[in-house]
């Protein structure tokens, strides 16, 4: 999966101090994206953060930054886009084992989940996709 944040480049107004730490929280988080720490069942954004090795505001602060949506939010779409090829690289594999796979337990919240950002839910995702190939 590629690293889904820019490279900060130094802007007037930024202390050494803070780009320093900005750098710091980027790397943790493409670390943590890379070993797909998102697929863990972490309940809150301080539980998140403690896994990524980061202050939660810092966090909080940097994927609003770079993604624009909140932590957990963030953390959604990275799920559903791991579904979303694991639903094609394993068709066979029932749907709420792929849900579990991504972190999220419950059938029915996953499918919730998954329809909210595709706009379909994941069976009929997976069954037009194969379709195509």
């Amino acid at each position: 999966m590629k690293i889904l944040f820019r490279k900060w480049k130094w802007r007037p107004g930024f202390s050494e101090e803070q780009l320093r730490l900005h750098q710091r929280v980027q790397d943790a988080v493409n670390v943590w994206v890379e070993q797909k720490g998102y697929t863990k069942p972490l309940p809150s954004l301080e539980s998140l953060a403690a896994d990524i090795g980061v202050p939660p505001d810092q966090l909080s602060i940097y994927i609003r930054t770079h993604a624009r949506k909140s932590v957990l939010g963030w953390r959604k779409t990275l799920r559903i886009q791991e579904a979303r090829q694991l639903l094609l690289d394993y068709p066979d594999v029932p749907i709420a084992v792929i849900g579990e796979m991504v972190g999220i337990d419950d059938k029915t919240n996953f499918r919730r989940q998954f329809e909210q950002l595709v706009g379909m839910t994941p069976r009929a995702w997976r069954e037009k996709r194969l379709r195509r190939a």
